[in-house]
């Protein structure tokens, strides 16, 4: 009888969350980072001895295959998606198949390490804590279909803060059979591991936070024995009430419920003091509603948080311009310059448009 064969979709929970994730990317516009570093081939060649293919025998029947990135010596990790219904793991590299003798799983943060001890492949650098910024080109690395190793590159449209890490959105396209492949920087450090995306023409695409990865290498005696695993649902997959804030905010915006979606970014806030993210989606939505003076007290206390948030520095420009306050529009403008030039200058025609069709007068 023949093997089924199936790349490992790119998980689809909520079908709704998924069509609005770029609508949600509009509230926060990126650029191109003015301290990006291009993007060169070179950093990207030895990569192929460390991005293999993962193959899972499904308990129930039938091939998935996945991507996996080498992140110790004999040593891969990849999406417990990707493995969840395994009975028999191996990966695919060098030419030839490695058999998985060992896992490890942290199902809620979607993260599975499999030990094969005859893969000689080249360890990748993990990339710095806290050096990734939104503009910033990064390449996706993994098996597109389950096929061949394809690359593209985008830039980091935005930084999600879930539990302890930083969730990168991007628009360095991947898809099925991708899941578990490699997000790296320019100098061909691994960022993030490629795990979920929007489903629209204007796709995002969502990667764990390599400090996860760092944080959660396995050490000697912590292996367990291949099997399917049990209660792996991943935090992006679960109900709506848990799921991340940015997750929950993304619907509210796609059906303009923006009073909600302000009252949302007030609980995330009390939970989460120190993200600036909620303030800006805040801001954005006070705009929405013509409450200028709310969204400027926003934007303000965003950029206490995290003075180099470009997207920020956008708003606040554009909400001071609803007031008629060009000289603080323009300081704004000039702040947001040196961070990102490209962003800088869609700001600079956004305002003129508003000073050609002022919006109606509004409460604060």
């Amino acid at each position: 009888m023949r093997a089924v064969i199936r790349a490992i979709p790119l998980p689809a929970w909520h079908n709704v969350w998924l069509l609005v994730a770029c609508t949600l990317a509009t509230l926060a516009p990126v650029g191109t980072s003015a301290g990006s570093q291009p993007l060169q081939p070179a950093a990207f060649v030895g990569l192929r001895a460390s991005v293999v293919r993962v193959e899972a025998d499904r308990e129930q029947g039938g091939l998935s295959i996945g991507s996996g990135v080498t992140v110790a010596p004999a040593i891969v990790v990849t999406n417990c998606h990707v493995t969840r219904d395994a009975a028999r793991i191996r990966i695919s590299g060098g030419g030839m198949l490695w058999e998985v003798t060992g896992q490890r799983a942290d199902g809620n943060r979607d993260l599975c390490f499999l030990h094969a001890p005859g893969w000689t492949g080249h360890p990748v650098a993990l990339g710095e804590r806290d050096s990734l910024r939104p503009g910033q080109a990064v390449a996706a690395i993994g098996f597109t279909g389950g096929m061949g190793m394809s690359m593209q590159a985008g830039n980091i449209r935005a930084l999600h803060s879930v539990e302890g890490g930083q969730i990168i959105e991007s628009d360095a396209a991947f898809t099925s059979g991708a899941s578990g492949g490699g997000l790296f920087d320019s100098s061909g450090a691994l960022v993030g591991l490629l795990t979920f995306r929007s489903r629209d023409r204007n796709g995002r695409y969502y990667s764990l936070p390599v400090d996860w990865i760092r944080d959660r290498l396995p050490r000697d005696g912590q292996w367990a024995d291949v099997q399917p695993l049990l209660d792996s649902l991943p935090f992006w997959q679960r109900d709506v009430a848990t799921l991340p804030y940015f997750m929950r905010a993304a619907p509210l915006y796609l059906e303009g419920q923006w009073m909600e979606l302000i009252d949302l970014t007030h609980r995330w806030s009390a939970n989460y003091p120190l993200d600036a993210e909620p303030l800006r989606i805040r801001g954005d939505a006070l705009r929405k509603v013509d409450r200028r003076e709310s969204a400027v007290a926003a934007y303000t206390d965003a950029l206490r948080l995290a003075p180099d948030d470009t997207s920020a520095w956008y708003g606040l420009a554009l909400a001071y311009a609803d007031i008629g306050d060009l000289g603080a529009s323009h300081r704004a403008e000039a702040s947001l310059l040196p961070l990102d030039r490209e962003l800088a200058a869609r700001l600079h025609d956004e305002v003129e448009r508003l000073l050609v069709t002022p919006r109606s007068t509004s409460g604060p």
